[in-house]
C-alpha cells in the first residue's frame, strides 16, 4: 500500500506541474547499472505508412529518452521502416514529432534495420545475439549483452490475441517468449525490462512469461482489449502517438529516473492510461529498481527538452487521452477527419469518400470471411457469439495455428492489422475445444482463391 500511495502522489505532481526548464540538467555519475554492467536496448516500430505515423514517432521518442538519460548510442539497436521523414505527405522533411508542436524526435536517431529488414525473424535474431544470421542485413548489429548487463526492449505496433504485427508479417507469443527464454538460458542479461504497445498486448505474456527469470514486462492493454492512439494533428492528418507509450515517455522526460522506480512508473502510466488496462507481467522482484538502471547510463544530462514545443517555449502538457481513439479505428477516423476538412474542395472530398468506401468494404468483406470460417467449424448459429466474445486463454497454441493460416492464405495481417480484432473468433472457438486442424482447413477452403491476399 505504501508504494502505491507514493506512486499516486508522484502522478498527481506530474499532472499538476509544468515541464521543467531545459537548464535544470540532472547529471548522472557512477556505473551504468546497479550490477556494474552495461545497458542495452532494442527499439522496434513494427509498422509502416503515414497512417501508422505514431508507431515510428513513439520509437524515435524512445530513442531520445534513452540518449537524454545517458544511454550509450552504440548499445541501442533500432528497427523502423523509415518512410516518414521524407514522405510525400510530410510538409517538414526530415522531421517527425510525437506530440502537437513537439520537437523533432527523428533527429540523430541511428537506424539499424529499415524497410524490408523490419521482420519478426530479424528481431528474434537480434535479441538472441545471432550475429551470423544478421550478417549482410542492415547494420548487422545484435545484442552482445552478458550476465551483468540490463536490457530494455520496446515494441510498438498493432497486435491481436497472441500476436504482434510487423510491416508484412506477424510474430506470435510463443516465438517471442521462446526467444526471451533463450536469452535467460544463455545469460544474456542480469535483468530485462520489456514495454509493449499493441492491442491485446497482455496476451503476449499472460500465463506465459515466468515470474522467476528477471524479466519485467508492462503492456498497453490486457489480453482482450485494444490500445489507443492519441494526439491527432490536423496539419499532418495523422495521429502522433499512442497513449501508453506517450505516458511512459513523457513521464521519463519530466522525471528524475534515479529516484523513480519501475513500479512507480508502471503505476503512474497505468493511472494516466485510462483508455486501456495497462498490465504488468513476469518477475516483479526488482520493480523497486530505479528506472535509470534500464533507460539511462553514464553522463546523462536529462535536460527534459523533449516535452518542449518546436518553438522552444514551455507549454502545459496536453493530456494524450483528450482525443484518444481505438487503434483499430485510426485509419477510418483519419479519413473522416480529412473528408470534413476538405468541405470546400469537392474533388478532393469525392476522392477521399471513394477511398473510405473501399476501406469499409474491405473491412466488411474480411468480417464476413471470418464469419464463414466460424460457420464451417462451429455452425451458422454460433457465428455471432464467436465473433463478439472476448476472452483470454491459458494457451494460445490453437489460436496461433489459425492466425498463421489466415495470414498465409487470406490476408496479410501485418499490413492489415485492424483485421486482427476478428481473430478473437479463433480464441472463442479454441476455448470451446475446436480442433485447430479443422479451423485451418476451413480457412484454406474459404481463402483458396486468395483474392484478399493481394492487398499488402
Amino acid at each position: 500500500m505504501a508504494r502505491t500511495a507514493a506512486a499516486a502522489a508522484v502522478a498527481v505532481l506530474l499532472v499538476a506541474a509544468c515541464v521543467v526548464a531545459p537548464s535544470m540538467a540532472l547529471p548522472f555519475t557512477g556505473s551504468t547499472n546497479a550490477a556494474g554492467g552495461k545497458n542495452w536496448a532494442v527499439l522496434v516500430a513494427g509498422s509502416n505508412t503515414w497512417g501508422n505515423y505514431r508507431h515510428q514517432a513513439d520509437v524515435c521518442h524512445a530513442y531520445q529518452v534513452l540518449i537524454s538519460h545517458g544511454f550509450d548510442p552504440d548499445n541501442i539497436i533500432t528497427f523502423m521502416y523509415d518512410d516518414l521523414a521524407q514522405n510525400i505527405q510530410n510538409p517538414n522533411k526530415g522531421v517527425i514529432i510525437n506530440r502537437p508542436n513537439g520537437p523533432n524526435v527523428y533527429q540523430g536517431v541511428r537506424k539499424d534495420y529499415t524497410k524490408n529488414d523490419v521482420t519478426p525473424q530479424n528481431f528474434l535474431n537480434v535479441i538472441k545475439g545471432n550475429k551470423a544470421a544478421m550478417s549482410g542485413i542492415g547494420s548487422g548489429r545484435v545484442l552482445e549483452s552478458g550476465p551483468n548487463d540490463n536490457v530494455f526492449i520496446n515494441f510498438v505496433d498493432h497486435g491481436g490475441p497472441g500476436i504482434i504485427a510487423f510491416p508484412s508479417d506477424v510474430l506470435q507469443a510463443s516465438d517471442l517468449n521462446n526467444a526471451l527464454s533463450y536469452m535467460n538460458q544463455n545469460n544474456m542479461y542480469a535483468q530485462l525490462v520489456f514495454y509493449l504497445e499493441a492491442c491485446e498486448s497482455g496476451s503476449m505474456f499472460q500465463n506465459i512469461l515466468p515470474t522467476n527469470t528477471k524479466i519485467f514486462a508492462t503492456t498497453a492493454a490486457d489480453a482482450t482489449h485494444s490500445s489507443y492512439a492519441c494526439y491527432y494533428d490536423s496539419t499532418l492528418h495523422t495521429y502522433l502517438g499512442d497513449v501508453y507509450s506517450v505516458n511512459w515517455m513523457e513521464n521519463s522526460d519530466s522525471s528524475d529516473l534515479r529516484q523513480e522506480t519501475l513500479y512507480q512508473q508502471y503505476t503512474i502510466v497505468k493511472q494516466e492510461t485510462n483508455t486501456s488496462t495497462v498490465c504488468q507481467f513476469g518477475d516483479t522482484s526488482f520493480d523497486s529498481s530505479p528506472v535509470i538502471d534500464f533507460l539511462g547510463g553514464n553522463n546523462s544530462t536529462a535536460t527534459l527538452t523533449h516535452l518542449h514545443s518546436a518553438d522552444g517555449h514551455m507549454h502545459f502538457r496536453r493530456r494524450p487521452t483528450a482525443d484518444a481513439i481505438d487503434s483499430r479505428m485510426v485509419e477510418i477516423d483519419i479519413m473522416l477527419k480529412r473528408i470534413a476538412e476538405a468541405r470546400d474542395d469537392q474533388e478532393t472530398r469525392t476522392a477521399l469518400q471513394q477511398e473510405l468506401v473501399s476501406m469499409l468494404q474491405l473491412r466488411a468483406d474480411t468480417r464476413a470471411r471470418f464469419g464463414r470460417i466460424v460457420s464451417r467449424v462451429a455452425g451458422e448459429d454460433s457465428v455471432e457469439r464467436h465473433m463478439t466474445t472476448r476472452l483470454s486463454l491459458p494457451d494460445y497454441t490453437c489460436v496461433e495455428k489459425a492466425t498463421r493460416a489466415f495470414h498465409d492464405a487470406c490476408l496479410n495481417l501485418g499490413a492489415n492489422a485492424w483485421a486482427l480484432e476478428h481473430t478473437m473468433a479463433f480464441v472463442s472457438m479454441c476455448s470451446e475445444g475446436a480442433d485447430p486442424a479443422d479451423i485451418v482447413a476451413a480457412i484454406n477452403d474459404d481463402c483458396s482463391v486468395k483474392t484478399m491476399k493481394l492487398k499488402l
